[in-house]
């Protein structure tokens, strides 16, 4: 299937020579805005992607599946022109920035029957999979931790007042969006949606520039750090009554894990391979498309709206609004 790009971020810059090289779609053409024209025209012309475009219709023309990595806030109209086209969707996180528009979204995919899927890179990793494999071994789940907390580049600039998407309410910015909804899709993926929800943030300037989400489960209690004005060790813990499962990355990486058992010797896994972490996602969502999986689409669009409306609910809890929040 033939994929077009939507936008020429860090995040396209990371997977894009290998998506060429290797990948499952075939990279027919890059869409950037006319002030990205030189950076998309020399990535097409360094991996030899045939088109590049201005024009978001004429990119949907050309392709079958679009991939948006645009800011947060534009997630939403981008996606609906694609799925309107009936062209499938791989949209970055998070999908949008209400849990509304997300369900909308979802609806729209189902009644065009066409595929539409999450980029969280989490949710398909090798070790992922081995964490779900292992939990039961751990007993009664007690405590989940995760810390997510990297000092940003673009931080100093936002305290001498220059505002980065990622650091604007008005492009639905923030910690909690940015880098809390990894933890929030590690958490939900294993877990579910919890009962409970609220967030404490440091906020500036009204957005969140780092805090902490406490999730009530029955039974159990899991715990989100997210910080981008400041930057810790990851940590990621399942805590149960035979044991604990540990990881010492972030949940966009989902590295190495290892299981310690209250008996018996601690066990190490690191399935992932060398591969881009996107790899295993590009993978996933192509067999989808390619075999008509629809179960499995709808069981990962279930699980980005149960992330979507913890991390809505976690927002009005700590006071951060976005345009068009109702």
């Amino acid at each position: 299937m033939k994929l077009g790009i939507l936008g020429t971020g860090m995040i396209v810059q990371e997977f894009l020579p290998w998506l060429v090289e290797q990948g499952p779609f075939t990279v027919q053409a890059v869409c950037s805005t006319e002030h990205s024209a030189p950076l998309a025209q020399e990535l097409c012309r360094q991996y030899g992607v045939p088109q590049h475009t201005t024009n978001y219709l004429e990119l949907l023309q050309w392709v079958d599946v679009v991939y948006i990595a645009v800011p947060n806030m534009q997630h939403t109209r981008f996606v609906r022109v694609a799925l309107e086209a009936g062209r499938h969707v791989i949209v970055e996180k998070p999908m949008t920035p209400t849990a509304a528009q997300t369900e909308e979204l979802v609806a729209l995919a189902r009644r065009k029957n066409v595929f539409l899927f999450e980029a969280v890179t989490t949710q398909y990793l090798e070790n992922y999979g081995k964490i779900r494999e292992l939990l039961p071994r751990v007993g009664t789940v007690k405590l989940v931790q995760c810390n997510f907390s990297q000092y940003s580049s673009r931080y100093d600039a936002f305290c001498a007042g220059q505002v980065a998407p990622s650091f604007d309410p008005a492009c639905a910015g923030g910690a909690l969006m940015d880098l809390g909804v990894y933890n929030i899709s590690y958490i939900v993926g294993l877990f579910g949606e919890p009962n409970q929800v609220h967030y404490t943030a440091n906020m500036e300037r009204n957005i969140d520039t780092s805090g902490i989400l406490t999730m009530d489960y029955s039974g159990f209690k899991a715990v989100s750090i997210a910080a981008k004005d400041c930057g810790a060790p990851a940590r990621y813990v399942i805590q149960g009554t035979k044991g604990y499962i540990l990881q010492k990355s972030t949940a966009n990486r989902c590295g190495g894990v290892t299981f310690h058992p209250n008996e018996g010797k601690e066990e190490h896994y690191n399935l992932n391979g060398g591969r881009p972490r996107q790899a295993a996602e590009f993978e996933v969502f192509a067999r989808a498309m390619e075999t008509g999986d629809q179960e499995l689409c709808t069981r990962m669009q279930d699980t980005s709206i149960a992330v979507s409306r913890v991390l809505t609910v976690a927002r009005r809890t700590a006071g951060v609004r976005f345009p068009g929040d109702r």
